[in-house]
């Protein structure tokens, strides 16, 4: 479950994001609220990212007036890139697109990294889609193509499947976002980590200790997937 909804939207300019929060404003629906991405509709709280060229050298945005917030946009561009078109009505017609589970796990690392200790969820979130991955559309795809990562994991479909999740971020993410990411789970994972990243997924379990060793092999296991992608 969340509580908003994230809407990215590709704008050339922050005028041109400007007249799109003025035309919403305009309808009487959508209410701003202090944060100058987030609108509330109705009961939902709704924030609206902007990105494409509005973004700087180093993939990031900051809000103006004064330009000192600053928010990273790495994994975007991939995620809209590799995202599947859904139709949420026909009459009128009303297609938006969704980010795939290896473009939602980029950005959820990512934005973690940024904003941490404050984005507890975003680990929350990748922990699930990567032990479920193996149930999103790949349980077949696991026994019919990928039976040797299948083998190598003595026939665990989860270990194998965050694998496989780690390969399919590999591919769609460009040099540049693979490289932070693998730094990130480099460290996150190495001997004299401090292990942050997983305890933010298991914080709250009353059997934290077992639950440690698991989650810090399954993180394992996604860096593993993205190295051996990444040398392919």
């Amino acid at each position: 479950m969340t509580k908003d909804i994230d809407l990215g939207v590709e704008v050339a300019s922050w005028e041109q994001f400007k007249q799109l929060k003025k035309a919403l404003i305009a309808t009487g629906k959508f209410f701003p609220a202090t944060e100058q991405q987030r609108f509330s509709f109705d009961s939902v709280m709704i924030d609206i990212v902007p990105f494409g060229a509005i973004t700087d050298k180093n993939r990031q945005i900051s809000w103006p007036p004064e330009h000192e917030i600053f928010m990273t946009m790495v994994g975007f561009k991939e995620a809209y890139e590799y995202s599947i078109t859904v139709r949420l009505s026909s009459d009128p017609e009303l297609d938006i697109k969704l980010p795939t589970l290896p473009g939602l796990a980029l950005m959820k690392i990512i934005s973690w990294k940024e904003k941490y200790p404050e984005r507890k969820k975003d680990t929350e979130d990748l922990l699930l889609i990567m032990q479920k991955y193996e149930e999103a559309g790949n349980f077949d795809r696991l026994y019919d193509k990928e039976q040797d990562l299948l083998q190598e994991e003595k026939f665990d479909t989860r270990h194998a499947g965050i694998r496989l999740l780690g390969r399919d971020m590999t591919k769609i993410a460009d040099p540049e976002t693979l490289n932070i990411v693998k730094t990130i789970l480099n460290s996150e994972t190495e001997e004299q980590s401090q292990y942050k990243l997983v305890t933010d997924m298991i914080r709250g379990y009353l059997t934290f200790d077992r639950h440690f060793e698991e989650v810090l092999l399954q993180v394992e296991k996604l860096r593993k997937g993205i190295d051996e992608a990444g040398k392919k």
